[in-house]
């Protein structure tokens, strides 16, 4: 099974960034409904992105999520290390019998591969960041808007 947290984690930063420049407040309540999941699930992640200054979370009738940075200072990786600290993209099995050349050796090629893998994940999230995410969405938005009117 797939690790959501990192999609989650973005979803809710654009979505905050969307509504920020919108003049829209943001609550967890909303982003729970928008990702189908529960507040207090949305609420871990809001906190764990807070401490790492990527969003301001405040309490009460004014309160709500916002972002600690503009939406192009924060970058993909960011986000990714927040959620997914250390987060490796595979992990070689452990414990396995010494019978053989392929099993002497396989962990040491699975964790070269799995370097290399977490450096290329590194390198795409290092050259995006959240202001990309939303000028793609709005041009994805705008395709699709021009599509359905030449229906």
């Amino acid at each position: 099974m797939s690790d959501t947290r990192f999609p989650t984690a973005l979803q809710i930063v654009v979505t905050v960034a969307v509504n920020e420049a919108a003049g829209v407040r943001t609550t967890s309540p909303q982003l729970a409904t928008s990702l189908d999941t529960n507040p207090s699930f949305v609420r871990k992640i809001v906190s764990t992105l807070s401490k790492s200054g990527i969003l301001i979370s405040s309490d009460g009738v004014s309160g709500g999520i916002r972002l600690a940075r503009p939406a192009p200072d924060i970058k993909l990786l960011e986000i990714h290390g927040s959620v997914l600290p250390e987060q490796k993209a595979w992990s070689a099995r452990e414990n396995i019998p010494t019978i053989c050349s392929v099993t002497r050796n396989i962990s040491a090629v699975s964790d070269q591969l799995s370097a290399r893998a977490d450096k290329a994940v590194a390198g795409v999230l290092e050259g995006v960041t959240v202001q990309d995410c939303i000028d793609r969405i709005n041009q994805l938005d705008r395709a699709a808007l021009t599509a359905a009117s030449h229906s």
